[in-house]
């Protein structure tokens, strides 16, 4: 789990998580960092530029304190093979500290979502941890030739899981991205995937799990950590 927590100056001083987390959570695991953009410009702004950038002008309601912000917290939890959620809530507890204190924006950096600091701020420390909130579905908008559109999960490294990944015309990525979101679910109850499973999907659609090794016909879309392709092997 990394969450990268935008402020104009140090918020986290005294964190007193006290009640915001259950007393399982993993807090050995977790590893706060402050990086000030004079001693670090290029590692904070590489979290605010790019494709990055793209998703927080269509995230935040005003991208402009994100560039003011003159500091930033990477608040990270390892935890190889979690048997709950816990690490998640704790990530979030701290990013919610943060928040309260007057931090701008946080990055869910492995799902690629923008929250604003506000939001965060106000959220419940025992609310429901679903994967639905955990994750995001993607779809490219280019097709790649002989793939298709390709639509992907990122985030199911936070479950300790590799990313899946299908290739669809236009006209099924909503079916897709349904049944990414189903597998995820899964998966992130603790079910795992291996590379030559089948899978019946509606009593119809027959999917084959295979490693997913981008190529020449396969797309690159830089998934963080490993991946598996759900191939349609249905008649058509």
């Amino acid at each position: 789990m990394l969450l990268v927590v935008f402020a104009d100056g140090e918020v986290l001083t005294g964190l007193d998580l006290t009640g915001a987390v259950p007393a399982a959570a993993p807090v050995d695991a977790l590893d706060i960092r402050l990086h000030r953009h004079a001693d670090s410009p290029e590692w904070v702004d590489g979290f605010r530029s790019g494709p990055l950038r793209s998703l927080a002008e269509r995230e935040l309601p005003d991208v402009r304190r994100l560039d003011d912000a003159t500091c930033c917290y990477s608040i990270q939890v390892r935890v190889p093979d979690p048997a709950d959620l816990t690490h998640l809530q704790l990530a979030w507890a701290v990013a919610t500290a943060a928040a309260r204190s007057g931090a701008t924006a946080v990055l869910d950096v492995f799902a690629h979502d923008w929250s604003p600091g506000p939001a965060v701020g106000v959220l419940d420390p025992y609310r429901p941890f679903t994967v639905l909130r955990e994750i995001s579905v993607v779809a490219e908008s280019e097709p790649a030739p002989g793939f298709g559109h390709a639509v992907h999960t990122r985030g199911m490294i936070k479950f300790g899981r590799p990313d899946l990944i299908m290739g669809v015309p236009e006209s099924g990525i909503g079916e897709a991205a349904q049944i990414l979101n189903q597998l995820a679910a899964m998966l992130a109850d603790g079910h795992v995937l291996h590379p030559g499973r089948r899978l019946r999907v509606d009593g119809s659609r027959s999917l084959t799990v295979v490693p997913y090794e981008p190529g020449d016909r396969i797309p690159d879309v830089r998934l963080i950590g490993d991946g598996l392709l759900i191939t349609d092997d249905s008649p058509r």
